[in-house]
């Protein structure tokens, strides 16, 4: 495989490990939090911006640049609703909007790990 591509493989490799057995996810919002301060979170989000570097680029990719500013958005809205102690429960997100996706990587998920434990080379 190219490794241009592993680092693809890795960001699916997170949506697959939501269907192992033990996954934790409250574990996987304590460990962001713990090593991820806003500020760092959002120097991040500009070092990985290639609008950042390039004005014209910029112009060419609106969406990028707004799904950067939402997801900072979010997390920072994240990390307050848990500081202050507010109800998620009233945040309604669509569900059908990411079951396709869910389910997906469900099959994928099972797949691979059927694979992996009939594979005796291992």
């Amino acid at each position: 495989m190219r490794s241009n591509y592993a680092h693809l493989i890795l960001l699916d490799l997170v949506i697959y490990e939501t269907h192992r057995s033990g996954y934790d996810p409250v574990k996987n919002v304590q460990d962001f939090w713990d090593k991820y301060p806003l500020s760092t979170i959002k120097d991040h989000i500009v070092v990985l911006h290639p609008d950042t570097v390039d004005n014209e680029k910029m112009r060419d990719n609106p969406q990028l640049s707004e799904f950067s500013v939402e997801l900072l958005r979010v997390l920072i809205a994240y990390f307050m609703i848990h500081i202050t102690q507010l109800d998620l429960g009233k945040v309604s997100i669509s569900l059908e909007v990411n079951k396709e996706t869910i389910d997906t990587s469900k099959a994928i998920s099972d797949f691979f790990h059927r694979v992996s434990s009939s594979n005796t080379n291992s």
